[in-house]
Formats: C-alpha cells, sequence, structure tokens
C-alpha cells in the first residue's frame, strides 16, 4: 500500500515536471510567406537577380506620397530630405510627384554633385547639419562660386560664424546662412535667443559676406515623449506646441532687435519624418518642412505618428542551402536536442549574404543563430519547418534605416504592380 502512493506520488510529479517543461518549451514561431511576398518571391525566382537585392514598392511609395501631400498643405513647403533617398532617380521621381524643388542635403560629396549636375543646380538646397569650414572650402573648389553662394549654410554657433565670415572675406563672397536653433532635442544649436541675437548682431554688421536666410529647429524627440497618463497623441501635440512655441521666440525676437534682417520671407524649417504632419494645423511658425524615411519607411520610423504610412522597401536574399536540424561546430554529440527541446531549431538556412541593418519580415519566426555569429557572406537563420523555405526562395527583411543599406547596395529593384519594374542606382553619402 505504501509502495503504491510513493508510485503515484512520483507519477503525479512525473505530470507536473512534464507540463512544467512543456510550458518552458519554446513555441513554434514560424509560419510561411504572406501573400505579398510570397508572389515577390516567385517573380524573384523567374526574373530576379539571384543575388541581395533593395526591393522598392512604386506603388507603396505612391500612397505615402499622397499622404505626406495630404498632411503638408500650402501655405507650407516640403523639402526632400536627400541622404534618406540616395538615388537622384528616386529624387527625380518624388520631385515630380510633389513638385517641390527644395532639397535638405547632409553630406558635403552630395553638395557638390547636386550642385554640378544641370538638373538639380537651380534647387533651393538647405545643409542639414553645420559643416566644418574645411569642408566649405572643399565644395567651394569643385564648384561653381555663384551656386555655391547660393546655399543656405547651417550655423550652430558664434565660433562657427566668425570661421564661416573668415572664409567668405577671404573668396570675397556672400553666404547664406540658416541658424540651427534648440527647440528639445538638446543636439546641438542656439540654445537661446541672447544666444542667436549675438550670432544676428554679427551678421547685421558684415552684410557683404554674410546673409541672414532664416531658422531650422528640429524635434524628432516629441514623437518618443513618456506617456505614462493620457492619450499618446494628446502627449505629442502638447510637446510638439511647446516646441512651436520656444521656436517662436527666436523668430519674435529676432524680428524685434534686428527688424532688417527680418524684412523678406525667411525660411523656418522644422519637422522630420516622424513629426511633419502637426505642422498642417496650430502652426504659426513653421513654413518649410523636412521629410525623407518617412516615404519608404524602415523599421526605425514604426512610430504612431506614421501609422498612415506603409512599408515600401525591402531587402531580399536568397537561401543557399537548407539544412535539417541545427549542428553546431564542437557540440556535435548533443545538436540533435536543440530542435527537440525548440521547434524554431528544426531547419537551418544559409542565406547570400547576411548582417543587414534589417529585421526579418517575412516567412516569420526565424531569427539569427548567436552561437554561430554573423556573417556578411553566408548569414545563417534557424527556424522551424512552418517557414517552408527551399534553396533559390527569398528571404525578407525590413531595414532599420534606409540611407546606409540603399547606398551599400547599390541600387534598388522596383516593383509595380507586384511585377519587377526595371532598376534606379543609388549614389554613396
Amino acid at each position: 500500500m505504501l509502495k503504491s502512493r510513493v508510485f503515484r506520488k512520483f507519477l503525479i510529479f512525473l505530470v507536473i515536471l512534464f507540463a512544467f517543461v512543456l510550458f518552458l518549451r519554446p513555441k513554434d514561431e514560424g509560419s510561411p510567406y504572406l501573400e505579398y511576398f510570397s508572389n515577390l518571391n516567385q517573380k524573384l525566382k523567374t526574373e530576379g537577380f539571384g543575388k541581395p537585392v533593395v526591393l522598392l514598392d512604386l506603388d507603396r511609395l505612391d500612397e505615402n506620397l499622397s499622404t505626406l501631400t495630404k498632411n503638408i498643405p500650402p501655405p507650407l513647403h516640403y523639402r526632400i530630405v536627400v541622404k534618406s533617398l540616395p538615388s537622384l532617380d528616386l529624387l527625380r521621381y518624388i520631385i515630380h510627384k510633389t513638385k517641390t524643388s527644395r532639397l535638405m542635403v547632409f553630406h558635403s560629396g552630395d553638395v557638390v554633385m547636386l550642385l554640378n549636375d544641370p538638373e538639380f543646380s537651380s534647387f533651393d538646397i538647405l545643409l542639414g547639419k553645420p559643416m566644418p569650414v574645411r569642408a566649405l572650402e572643399e565644395i567651394y573648389k569643385k564648384t561653381k562660386a555663384d551656386r555655391f553662394q547660393k546655399i543656405h549654410w547651417l550655423v550652430d554657433t558664434e565660433t562657427r560664424l566668425n570661421q564661416y565670415l573668415e572664409f567668405a572675406k577671404s573668396k570675397n563672397l556672400k553666404l547664406h546662412l540658416v541658424l540651427e536653433i534648440d527647440i528639445g532635442l538638446h543636439r546641438g544649436g542656439f540654445v537661446n535667443p541672447k544666444e542667436s541675437n549675438q550670432t544676428l548682431s554679427i551678421i547685421q554688421n558684415y552684410t557683404n559676406n554674410l546673409e541672414f536666410d532664416g531658422f531650422m529647429g528640429y524635434e524628432p524627440h516629441v514623437a518618443s515623449v513618456p506617456n505614462l497618463l493620457g492619450d499618446k497623441q494628446e502627449a505629442i501635440t502638447k510637446e510638439i506646441q511647446s516646441s512651436l512655441s520656444l521656436y517662436n521666440e527666436f523668430v519674435t525676437e529676432g524680428k524685434r532687435s534686428f527688424p532688417s534682417l527680418f524684412e523678406k520671407e525667411l525660411l523656418l524649417n522644422g519637422g522630420g519624418s516622424k513629426t511633419y504632419r502637426f505642422y498642417q494645423k496650430n502652426n504659426q511658425v513653421v513654413n518649410d518642412v523636412s521629410v525623407g524615411s518617412a516615404l519608404v519607411m524602415p523599421t526605425d520610423f514604426d512610430v504612431v505618428t506614421l501609422k498612415e504610412h506603409k512599408p515600401a522597401f525591402f531587402i531580399a536574399a536568397p537561401v543557399l542551402k537548407r539544412l535539417e536540424g541545427t549542428t553546431i561546430p564542437f557540440l556535435e554529440p548533443i545538436s540533435f536536442l536543440f530542435p527537440l527541446w525548440n521547434p524554431n531549431l528544426q531547419v537551418t538556412y544559409f542565406t547570400y549574404g547576411g548582417a543587414y541593418l534589417a529585421k526579418k519580415e517575412s516567412p516569420q519566426g526565424l531569427f539569427d543563430n548567436s552561437l554561430y555569429g554573423a556573417s556578411t557572406n553566408q548569414g545563417i537563420l534557424n527556424g522551424s519547418r512552418a517557414t517552408g523555405l527551399q534553396p533559390d526562395d527569398y528571404v525578407f527583411y525590413r531595414p532599420t534605416q534606409s540611407e546606409k543599406v540603399m547606398a551599400e547596395m547599390g541600387e534598388v529593384v522596383l516593383i509595380r504592380n507586384g511585377n519587377i519594374f526595371g532598376t534606379w542606382k543609388c549614389f554613396i553619402n
């Protein structure tokens, strides 16, 4: 009788232990392609290039452009952020769709390229960050002086202003300047109107070599405002209004102290992909709004303020090899246990290329093998059999950002109505 009770307790213990193990055992995360990617996979297998490519869905891009246009109504002006869309063909496409001639440029090489291109040389170009004076010298050497003088150069400190002034004097030319102001991001720039007014006084004293064109304030931080209580949209709206109020102080104080510098219509730039749509109302300050990444939607821009926008570009990498199980060097004797414990280790895939600045998108449930490590030559992914990939199928990724990924891949493959439409070359920033 005693043995029977002990045996029953032991069985109960085993059942509880088994249930606990089952509870802890990883769930199967795998699933096959979504229909959108299944169709792309078939097209790439029959008409593709047999190598990793960046795909740009022009239909989704058009939808994002339509959303952008709706959210930047006149008298607001749209300015294209060039670094986020590093392809002249892509820029031409967006220019045609939006009817803008305003660009924000972040790299000296891009400035030279655009100034020397007859198609873009007449465009209104604003620097997106303050350049070392040495960069000005290099750009000046490689471009025509008349076009060079029409660029809006960004100034963030009085020291940089004085460097630019000495350069302008030495070349006997006039530089058009926009002052960077800190409206909450705290990434540099003038922190209050007193600082900016000191700089404006220098500009006013050297009008032969300097011209004040306006202000630039950047506020992507508002999209990440903590939301412990209340509505997220309300919190963001309140924060953007605070930033705009501070922006307005710079304009008001500058206009009061230096009215002659404010007689013309100034360039008052603001916004960014995460915040641009808040300028369509309750904005009496900013007249020039910059947007780039929102048009293609890398994962870094998956925020509530861009929920209307659709991901429009992906990386597609071919599967080179499919191996059953997950066999780790030096752990061969116990490697058979891995898929028994974790169904997401049932299959190992080796892809053409890897270590992308991207997140796995489709099939779902694929993940990097940390024991193998990352490789840019042959990436290794694990998944369950439910992922269903075979050699020559493609793994689809969503890049975390656009500029570096596009530039490294060299070109984008265009998709229209689910079909391969052609390619556009990218340039290196």
